[in-house]
């Protein structure tokens, strides 16, 4: 029961950030040149866009890391490919929300960026079944490791203001 309620916390706290952390209305961008974001990032001497760059970069692929440990976790019996694409999915039906409702930028390089940070959630937790092997074990690492991370998302789903 812990690991499905603090999945549903962290599912709770992406919808806020992702999907209502801006009024509709707000903000209307898409971008369907797969890298053009990244490259511009990248690429801009800019100070301020350094830090605005970080975040989407890094933030991008480290927020997809805990939804590609849940999927993988949920999903263990089928393949990787199949948990990719649970991913894909996801990721392209948050930027297709954005740009229908204009809460945020619609961007491919995103959905590039989630795709990274849940397979590097993925192959966390493969390496975790792998190290520990036992179902019942791996589920009660899962849980345990799900409880730690609670404080972490009750903060910034409860405290955090966010502003984007």
């Amino acid at each position: 029961m812990a690991i499905f309620a603090v999945f549903a916390l962290y599912v709770a706290f992406l919808l806020r950030l992702l999907l209502l952390s801006r009024a509709p209305g707000s903000e209307r961008s898409i971008n369907l040149i797969p890298f053009a974001s990244i490259v511009k990032y990248l690429s801009s001497q800019s100070s301020g866009t350094g830090r605005v760059a970080f975040a989407n970069l890094v933030g991008n692929i480290l927020i997809f890391i805990p939804f590609g440990v849940y999927v993988a976790w949920l999903r263990r019996r089928a393949t990787p490919w199949l948990t990719i694409l649970a991913i894909v999915s996801v990721s392209v039906t948050v930027e297709i929300i954005q740009g229908l409702f204009a809460v945020g930028a619609s961007d491919i390089d995103d959905v590039i960026l989630n795709c990274a940070g849940g397979v590097i959630g993925i192959f966390t937790f493969r390496l975790l079944s792998s190290v520990v092997r036992d179902a019942s074990r791996v589920r009660t690492v899962m849980a345990v490791l799900s409880l730690l991370s609670l404080p972490v998302w009750c903060y910034f789903l409860f405290i955090v203001r966010l502003r984007m």
